[in-house]
């Protein structure tokens, strides 16, 4: 209204030739009164803004920038408390110190599981990951740049001692990513660096859980030696009294190799020495078999030789030629000739001892 009014005085003035001052009127606008709370409620309002700020505040927000076209967008996700704290768990151990350790042929060692293992390479240049002799990896490594990294598979060796190998070579320089590399036996986790020039020509992996695993390995078979050398000290029961036959003849003019007893029990024959025997040398056993005279397999438990077998007839030798000694042992089911031109002993090179 204001424009009109000025536009039409202005207009009066050019018609008539005369210059007239110009005149503004503000027309105010119509009274509206004292605002009435049914319009406006205050009231209401500042109850949400106190019902606002009694709120707890926001979770925090991870900022994620994607590139494209050389703009950056930001974008905020909302994350609960159990995120962040996994976050916090996480970048603890990725940033965990984790020092390397030379090994032979210019690799250089991480140990498997401490903290997250990096790779650096350059371009022009070729990494070499290698993984544990006989390992096998299941399915393709999984790179997050896989863009700008050239990953291939290798091995050295051969049948089950192959050493599997990841080449790596990135495109340019100042890549940062992660690799993924899944095997039979365990995950590896790293993380690839590109440098201009640095770059890490072997890259392989000490093992701890093997190495308890080996002494483990080691404890078990020693435990195992030293439980069949107590089994081999006691003498086996025999399986019962109705079994047992005493039915031997000694022959023997010397009483220092001359058994006390022999009996077995079907199975297995048992010869029982003299107390002092275990303090002496101990005497051979040999058995005269159908082609002439054996060795038998026996183990001596103190006082006691143990035969794995029955035989008819035996004997015990201390010593060869005319000063050797002699027990004979025989079986009262013996049929033959005890009495023989040709000693049946004589070409055994009875040495001290015994078989085991």
């Amino acid at each position: 209204m204001n424009r009109v009014l000025i536009s039409s005085v202005v207009a009066a003035g050019v018609l008539l030739g005369q210059p007239k001052p110009i005149e503004v009127k503000r027309i105010p606008p119509p009274a509206e009164g004292v605002p009435s709370p049914e319009k406006y409620p205050f009231g209401k309002l500042i109850q949400t803004l106190e019902a606002d700020a009694a709120l707890p505040a926001a979770p925090a927000r991870s900022s994620v920038v994607a590139e494209a076209g050389g703009f950056s967008v930001e974008k905020d996700v909302l994350l609960p408390q159990n995120a962040q704290d996994a976050l916090a768990v996480g970048k603890a151990w990725m940033s965990e110190k984790h020092t390397p350790a030379p090994g032979k042929d210019g690799r250089v060692l991480y140990t498997y599981g401490s903290g997250l293992p990096t790779v650096v390479c350059a371009p022009l240049r070729v990494c070499v990951v290698e993984l544990e002799a006989g390992e096998r990896v299941v399915g393709e490594p999984h790179i997050g740049d896989a863009v700008r990294w050239i990953i291939a598979p290798a091995g050295a060796g051969q049948a089950d001692s192959v050493t599997p190998m990841i080449v790596l070579k990135p495109k340019q320089a100042g890549l940062d990513t992660n690799l993924l590399v899944t095997t039979d036996r365990r995950a590896y986790y790293l993380r690839l660096i590109s440098k201009p020039e640095e770059y890490l020509a072997r890259v392989a992996f000490a093992y701890p859980e093997d190495e308890v695993r080996k002494w483990q390995i080691h404890l078990a078979q020693e435990e195992q030696r030293r439980k069949a050398e107590r089994d081999a000290a006691q003498v086996s029961p025999v399986e019962s009294l109705e079994s047992l036959y005493f039915d031997y003849r000694i022959e023997s003019v010397d009483p220092h190799i001359r058994p006390v007893r022999v009996v077995d029990d079907g199975k297995k024959t048992f010869i029982q020495m003299t107390a002092d025997a275990a303090h002496r040398e101990a005497p051979v056993l040999v058995v005269i078999g159908p082609d002439g005279p054996e060795m038998v397999n026996y183990r001596v438990k103190g006082d006691m030789y143990i035969v794995d077998r029955l035989f008819e007839r035996g004997a015990l030798l201390l010593g060869v030629g005319k000063k050797g000694q002699r027990a004979e042992i025989i079986r009262g089911t013996y049929r033959g000739k005890l009495k023989l031109k040709v000693d049946p002993y004589a070409a055994v090179g009875a040495k001290p001892g015994g078989a085991q």
